[in-house]
């Protein structure tokens, strides 16, 4: 997808974006408590640990580049997780051009890196379907959403079992690759590699997932919502894989709709999360698209093929 294009996306989405939030803060504002000096401290917390987030996201690609025998700085391995996390939230099923948009960042630096960047995107969906899983299991919706509270009982040990199959099953990728097509195998080359998840590869997991969020806690509780550990973690990992699915670029307003339900399942009324998930989306989706963009542009920039078109410019 061109860059012309993505701005295309980016620009309608955030048009519809500010006006569903007008909307939203002008019929159901007057629902919400007045937000004082700390509830502001806990929303720009919130955007703190979201980027936090991303840096871990970094440090993840820069331990699986360094386990398949490549050299990354961390400030590389870092902006090649906003770009990447830019793609995912910009275009539609852009999960799956993230490790791209991850090695192509970071391709003047070291050449062979989407087999690491495909594990470091693999091993954050693992860790998400397990906390999703966790969740659902101990965070029970109010009694009279009895059948959807069945549901998600009967659902969650299935999402536990895929995030922990594919957690340690991605420690085999080299051995997987060579089922793959002769022509992506060898664009992979020897940056899939077989490597379980240690323990460094485990703190760089648990704490971009936990940070991340912990961003959606942070927001709820700024607007007087007292939500729970394991019903802000089924909330977070419902709605990012419901809006993972293909569809709108980045899930925009399906990760919104699935919040809301999954919020008000827990007892919380849809007239009061609705503002607060979308400051929440705010955080979580615009910021780090938009530090995405300026990553990206940087990296262009800088690169060998915008340097040509500068000096022939002139």
């Amino acid at each position: 997808m061109s860059p012309k294009r993505v701005a295309i996306i980016a620009g309608i989405s955030a048009v519809v974006y500010i006006g569903v939030a007008v909307f939203v803060f002008d019929n159901f504002g007057g629902k919400l408590p007045p937000m004082s000096p700390v509830a502001w401290a806990l929303v720009g917390a919130a955007a703190v640990v979201q980027i936090s987030a991303k840096w871990f996201f970094g440090l993840l690609f820069k331990e699986s580049v360094e386990e398949a025998g490549g050299s990354l700085r961390a400030t590389s391995a870092f902006r090649g997780a906003l770009v990447g996390a830019g793609v995912a939230r910009l275009i539609p099923a852009g999960g799956a051009i993230t490790p791209v948009a991850m090695a192509w960042t970071v391709r003047d630096e070291e050449k062979a890196t989407t087999g690491a960047a495909i594990r470091t995107v693999l091993l954050n969906y693992a860790a998400l379907l397990i906390m999703t899983g966790v969740g659902l299991l101990i965070a029970r919706p109010r009694e009279s959403a009895q059948f959807l509270s069945v549901s998600l009982v009967v659902l969650a040990p299935f999402v536990l079992a895929a995030g922990l199959l594919l957690m340690f099953g991605s420690g085999k990728l080299g051995s997987l690759s060579r089922f793959l097509p002769q022509f992506i195998r060898k664009r992979l080359d020897a940056s899939m590699i077989d490597h379980l998840p240690g323990l460094e590869s485990q703190f760089h997991i648990w704490a971009r997932i936990v940070l991340e969020a912990s961003a959606l806690g942070l927001v709820m509780h700024a607007f007087g919502i007292d939500v729970g550990i394991f019903q802000v973690a089924a909330a977070f990992g419902v709605s990012s894989l419901a809006g993972g699915l293909p569809g709108t670029p980045g899930g925009l307003l399906v990760t919104e709709g699935s919040l809301v339900f999954i919020l008000t399942a827990y007892g919380f009324a849809a007239a009061t999360t609705l503002a607060p998930v979308l400051v929440f989306r705010i955080v979580s989706y615009w910021l780090p698209a938009g530090l995405s963009l300026l990553a990206g542009g940087s990296t262009f920039l800088a690169s060998p093929e915008a340097k040509e078109a500068a000096a022939e410019a002139t």
